[in-house]
This record gives structure tokens, C-alpha cells and sequence, in this order.
């Protein structure tokens, strides 16, 4: 047998090893980054639309920017302390401010305002209300007033609030919506990507002859202001433990967003340990049981041999696909992905223990083997010792060949609509396929380069290993 040193030194002398070694690496050193950065309950953060209001919907990834596209920057920005706190009209007034700039043309598609830890203000029994306003200062130096409302909180701390425009038309709303709204029910040419309020924060605007109004971006630097007004005499430092605005763009992070904004980069990354885990997982078992079938059969024969082929033939001969899309649809979602595992491992050994079986049947005739039984070693030791060595590299080579199967086998069940609840490749591919947003490229071409990368990974691995384990494939 050839020690690891030697393998290692076989597998770097081709070119195919070289390279399916440094990809393996690669997706190896990028789960274990994702184990590491990921919160355990991902999952379920994945699945709740709640978890992404604050991020722009089916947005390009912000590296487009760069190639000249027409994007509005996202940026977010999150306080445990106001920017500046005065006494107004007989208010204290806490005010949260943050710069942002559009340098595009185009709008934005929303403002975003999260809100932890509200303080709430009593005087005796009686709870004061909290004042909320959100206003928005242009470059041509008009402050808008983008929400204002009112609301009793009963809760000191804890609390979380989220202000997402639009939410009212307050009476005090600068003129140039006054101005405006009344033009705009009747017009046909303005085309707006985002909600009109919205545009209107963000918009120059020109009414024409025929009574229609035209809107362009005003580019420039705009100040988002998050104001609380209290009671004078209130002693807080801060009116909250933390608030996050954010001025929701058209562009989004290093792979873009979905249909309900979900960072398709996180869901990218999560994929790579679940892709590894499933590859291996089922490879390993089917494997394992494979080879000692094999062993098994070749070696003791008779009976046993008759059995256990017959059982393989039946396994051969069960329709998998109908069989598996069966099972997991009656399966509960969150054991679905267990399911799917499970069924590969009972339904993926038969090939592989019939080729070790065949193999076995030529080994266990060697002389060796008559001397092992000659000294007094039990079967269970002759198996292990004598003739499962002698058929490692050839298990090794299916084993990496059988990799990429498992992981094309979740991905197309998750295509054909199977969920799970897991970020996957395939999982991303499917919720794509279920939106019809086959036009939304960074939906589509990521999580697919993703699976066939990994299977050229495994592929290549497995010709390099195949050449080792076979001297007749190799070349001069």
C-alpha cells in the first residue's frame, strides 16, 4: 500500500489533481469560514421575510456600479447615541443624522428606520407619547417630511419599531407635494422604479405644457434625520439603546438580493458547508456500506453471496427519482433534507459493491489469503486486513466521483419544487424558478456556477485519482 506522502506526490504530478486539490481547498477553507460567521439559526432568519426589511428587493450587486450602471448606493447606518439633542418649540428634540449621496440617476427604493430600546417617558400614572419624525434635507436645501406619527408605547425597554416609508400624508408636508399630487394622477409618462413618496424625496421635477409632470433624480448629498421629541424636562441621554437608518438602494452588496431581499451573497456562502455536508455525507455512507457488501459477499459466498446480490439487484431496480420525489413530499419540511440524505445512502451503494465484489472474488483467490487462514485468522481479520487494502483506492475513486452526485441530486429536487427550509445552491435556483425571474442574472448564474464548479472539483480529483489507481490510463 502506498503511504499519504506517496499519494499526495502522485496526486500534485498532474494537472487535473493540482488544480481539483486547490478547488477542494478552497471550498473547504470557505465552509469552515461560513461555520464560523454564520449564526447557527440562519435558517430560520433565511425563511422570514422580517429578517430583510431593511434591504433592497431583486437589487444587482453593488460592483455594477463600476461598470457604469445607474445605481443608487444602499447604505445603512446604526446609533447608540444622537447626533445632536436641542430644546424646540417646547420640545427636546433627539435627532439621529445621516449623510448620503446620490450620484446617480436613479432613486433610491425606500428609507428604512429600525428603532431598539424606546425609552417612553412617564409623568405619575400617565405615559407621555413619543413623537416620532423621520425628515429628509435636499441638495437644493428643501427639508421634507418624510413620516410622522404618533404612537403609546407601553414597553420601557425591548421594544423594536420600524418606520418604512411610505406610511402617512401628514398635513405639514412641504409644498412641492402639494404642488404635484395633483398633476400626477392624470399623467402617462412618468415611470417610477420605486413608491411615488419615495420619489418624491429624492426628485427634481418639471410640470410641462400639457399639464404633465416630469421627474428626474436630483443628485447631491441628502441628510436623513431621525427626530424624537420629548417632554423638556426629560433625563435621557439617548431615547433609544439603538437606531439604524437606512436609505434603501438599487444595488446591493457582492451578489445582489432577491425578490424579498434576501443577500444572495449570505445565502451563497451558508451553501457551501451544506453542499460539502450532503457531497460527503451520503458519499461516505454509500460507500462504507458498498464496500463491505462487497467484501462480504466476495468473500464467504455461497448463500450469503446469492442474498446479498439479490438484494442489490432489487435496490437497482427501484426507480429512485419518483421514489425520492415520494418520499420527501410526505416528509415534514425540516426533516426533508435528512430524508433526501437517507434515501441516496440506501438507494447508492449497489454499484459499488458489485464492482468490489467482483474484485474480491479474484483477491481472496490469492495465496496470501490461503496462508492468513493457514495461521489461524478469523474471517472478520482476513476482511479487513487483506482484502478491503487491496480495493482502497479503487473505494477512494468512487467515493470522490460519488460527491458531486448527492449535491446535482438535493439541487434538482429543490428545483422541482421540494423545499427544505435550508439555503442552498439549489434551494436559491428554485426560489428563482418559482419567482419566473429567469431575467434577474445574479439570481440565476451564482448558485449554478457554484454546482458546477464543485462537480469539476470532484470530477478532477476523480480522473487523477483513477490514473493513479490504474496504471494502463496514464499517458506519456
Amino acid at each position: 500500500m502506498k503511504s499519504m506522502m506517496e499519494w499526495n506526490r502522485e496526486l500534485m504530478s498532474y494537472t487535473s489533481g493540482k488544480v481539483g486539490l486547490a478547488l477542494f481547498i478552497f471550498f473547504i477553507v470557505m465552509s469552515i469560514y461560513a461555520l464560523m460567521v454564520m449564526p447557527p439559526n440562519y435558517k430560520y432568519a433565511w425563511n422570514d421575510p422580517k429578517h430583510w426589511q431593511g434591504y433592497p428587493q431583486l437589487a444587482p450587486p453593488s460592483w455594477v456600479r463600476m461598470l457604469g450602471y445607474q445605481n443608487a448606493a444602499h447604505e445603512s447606518q446604526t446609533f447608540t447615541a444622537p447626533t445632536s439633542v436641542i430644546v424646540r418649540s417646547g420640545y427636546k428634540v433627539y435627532t439621529f443624522s445621516m449623510l448620503y449621496n446620490l450620484d446617480v440617476k436613479d432613486y433610491p427604493q425606500d428609507i428604512v428606520v429600525a428603532i431598539q430600546g424606546l425609552k417612553v417617558y412617564r409623568m405619575g400614572n400617565r405615559t407621555i407619547p413619543v413623537l416620532i419624525q423621520v425628515d429628509v434635507r435636499r441638495p437644493d436645501g428643501k427639508v421634507l417630511a418624510a413620516v410622522k406619527y404618533v404612537e403609546y408605547f407601553n414597553n420601557v425597554n425591548g421594544t423594536k419599531a420600524y418606520v418604512k416609508l411610505p406610511l402617512t400624508r401628514s398635513a405639514d408636508r412641504n409644498l412641492i407635494i402639494d404642488e404635484v399630487e395633483s398633476k400626477i394622477l392624470n399623467t402617462s409618462n412618468v415611470l417610477l422604479k420605486t413608491p411615488i413618496a419615495v420619489s418624491y424625496l429624492f426628485s427634481s421635477f418639471k410640470i410641462l405644457s400639457n399639464n404633465s409632470v416630469l421627474f428626474q433624480p436630483l443628485e447631491g448629498p441628502y441628510v436623513i434625520s431621525l427626530n424624537f421629541y420629548y417632554p423638556v424636562n426629560t433625563p435621557y441621554v439617548s431615547p433609544v439603546d439603538k437606531a439604524t437608518l437606512t436609505v434603501v438602494g438599487d444595488c446591493y452588496g457582492l451578489m445582489g438580493t432577491d425578490n424579498i431581499g434576501r443577500d444572495l451573497a449570505q445565502g451563497l456562502l451558508y451553501g457551501f458547508p451544506i453542499a460539502l455536508a450532503i457531497g460527503f455525507g451520503t458519499a461516505l455512507a454509500s460507500t462504507f456500506i458498498g464496500l463491505l457488501v462487497g467484501a462480504v459477499s466476495a468473500y464467504y459466498g455461497g448463500w450469503v453471496d446469492e442474498s446479498l446480490q439479490r438484494l442489490v439487484d432489487i435496490i437497482g431496480n427501484v426507480p429512485l427519482l419518483p421514489f425520492l420525489i415520494l418520499l420527501v413530499d410526505i416528509t415534514p419540511v425540516g426533516e426533508r433534507l435528512q430524508m433526501i440524505m437517507l434515501v441516496l445512502v440506501i438507494f447508492g451503494w449497489g454499484g459499488l459493491a458489485i464492482v468490489i465484489r467482483s474484485m474480491g472474488l479474484s483477491i481472496k483467490e490469492e495465496p496470501y489469503i490461503d496462508a492468513a487462514k493457514a495461521i489461524g485468522l478469523s474471517n472478520a481479520k482476513i476482511i479487513f486486513k487483506h482484502l478491503i487494502p487491496q480495493v482502497m483506492p479503487y473505494v477512494v475513486a468512487s467515493l470522490v466521483f460519488s460527491v458531486p452526485g448527492a449535491i446535482l441530486s438535493e439541487a434538482g429536487l429543490s428545483v422541482l419544487g421540494l423545499e427544505h427550509g435550508w439555503p442552498t445552491w439549489g434551494r436559491i435556483l428554485a426560489d428563482a424558478r418559482m419567482a419566473g425571474r429567469y431575467d434577474i442574472w445574479w439570481w440565476i448564474l451564482p448558485p449554478g456556477f457554484l454546482l458546477a464548479l464543485t462537480s469539476l472539483t470532484f470530477v478532477l480529483l476523480g480522473m487523477a485519482i483513477e490514473t493513479i489507481v490504474e496504471p494502463r490510463l496514464r499517458t506519456l
